[in-house]
């Protein structure tokens, strides 16, 4: 099998046959430090929506926590639309070292000009529902909601970490993540406002996208030209496939917490979501590993099947050895932090939270077999047939039982059968490299 035997290491593959052993070594430093400093800035893009749980929570209570959970979970649900899966397709296309200077702007150009599409395209076909099903009155949280589907389809974070830069990453994300919780704490905290917390959400997003483009014009990559409505045509064909996939596996996240909304009342949206936002937050210590994972599993993937498998499995073995103690580190804490929260005890917020820890290990050994490895294959189309089969399960269930006990089995069913039905189209891919 070829490959290297050290986690992570270079895709470029060892200097010689006659390098030693403290070469392997030698690389790990420059790994273990982009892994750092991709946990740190996980760590503040997903300390936000935790701490905007936690400050909502307790300053507006239950009922009014469950609105602003079902606007912000309506965001994140359309935000996955708006991405179109093009942060993973861009990744691929400017992940390798041979993808030429001009390429690598055009693809960054072009995916910027489709987002901004998708995202006029969703505010248009949601504004009149959500008037009519809403209320007029509830228009600021509307537009607040809009303006964060702005800041995300601006978002050009996925280049940077294309293309390794993750120290400036890291401090720009810390910094706007941290002014998002200051600004937040004295907002909500003083004023108890629905409009505030929404907004402050919001600005959190539009300044970091913003942050994002200094740092690419520092570093002279602007997506300057014209625009090719054949190749833009041809990039959501190719990315049409992701998008389907990640559509269906946010109905298991944030759309999931909107259809509660509808199913059942604040109370519960709010206590689901607030199980949500604690698996996310746990799932952000693993980004590090996915992230770097995926760009250097689609870089060995790009010259050679056996090498991008081999690397994967090592993949495997971290992501257990971080995501089984994340879990039971998530189980214990569940009662405690929603005594916190809620200012009393909450029963189902308890049990809700106890499963999405559970789910933990389960989406992440799913997520790498999935996302992160049958798109890196180039196996697009199977991800989203995966994807659409877990979300019939998802519905299924959901719609089976009452919404108050069946939202936390119905995603951890669904989680399962990503997992499973991934792995086993990852052994048919190597089945066919081996013939």
């Amino acid at each position: 099998m070829t490959g290297t035997s050290t986690l992570l290491v270079d895709p470029a593959g060892p200097p010689g046959p006659a390098a030693p052993k403290r070469g392997r070594w030698q690389r790990l430093g420059p790994l273990a430090i982009k892994l750092g400093e991709l946990a740190v800035t996980n760590a503040a893009t997903f300390a936000f929506p935790l701490v905007f749980a936690v400050v909502c929570g307790r300053n507006l209570g239950l009922q009014q926590y469950g609105v602003v959970s079902f606007y912000a979970a309506l965001a994140g649900f359309l935000g996955m639309f708006v991405e179109f899966g093009f942060d993973w397709y861009g990744t691929r296309e400017v992940a390798p070292a041979e993808a030429a200077p001009g390429h690598r702007q055009r693809v960054l150009r072009h995916i910027v000009a489709a987002k901004l599409l998708l995202w006029l395209a969703a505010c248009a076909l949601t504004a009149p529902a959500l008037l009519w099903w809403r209320g007029a009155h509830e228009w600021p949280y509307m537009v607040a909601s809009a303006a964060y589907l702005l800041g995300f389809a601006c978002d050009a974070s996925w280049y940077l970490r294309a293309r390794e830069r993750t120290r400036l990453l890291m401090v720009t994300t810390a910094v706007v993540r941290l002014l998002g919780v200051l600004l937040l704490v004295l907002a909500v905290a003083q004023a108890a406002s629905i409009t505030l917390a929404l907004w402050a959400y919001a600005l959190v997003s539009l300044a970091g996208s913003a942050f994002h483009w200094v740092l690419l014009r520092r570093l002279g990559v602007l997506p300057v030209g014209r625009i090719e409505w054949a190749y833009l045509r041809s990039l959501l064909h190719r990315a049409s496939a992701i998008v389907l996939g990640n559509l269906n596996g946010a109905l298991l996240t944030n759309g999931g917490i909107a259809l509660l909304a509808l199913l059942a009342d604040d109370a519960t949206a709010g206590a689901a979501n607030l199980a949500l936002r604690l698996r996310l937050a746990s799932q952000a210590l693993m980004l590090p590993l996915l992230q770097l994972g995926f760009v250097r599993i689609s870089a060995a993937a790009h010259r050679d099947t056996r090498a991008g498998l081999s690397l994967g499995r090592k993949l495997l073995a971290a992501t257990l050895v971080l995501a089984v103690p994340i879990a039971l580190a998530g189980m214990f804490a569940a009662p405690a932090i929603t005594q916190y929260v809620f200012k009393g005890d909450v029963p189902l917020a308890v049990s809700l939270c106890m499963l999405m820890a559970l789910c933990v290990p389960v989406q992440a050994v799913g997520n790498l077999f999935g996302v992160q490895s049958l798109v890196a294959f180039g196996r697009e189309r199977r991800y989203a047939q995966i994807q659409l089969v877990a979300s019939l399960v998802f519905m299924a269930v959901l719609f089976a039982f009452p919404p108050q006990q069946s939202y936390g089995w119905a995603v951890l069913a669904a989680e399962g059968v990503v997992m499973v039905l991934s792995a086993l189209a990852l052994m048919r891919l190597q089945r066919e490299a081996r013939a």
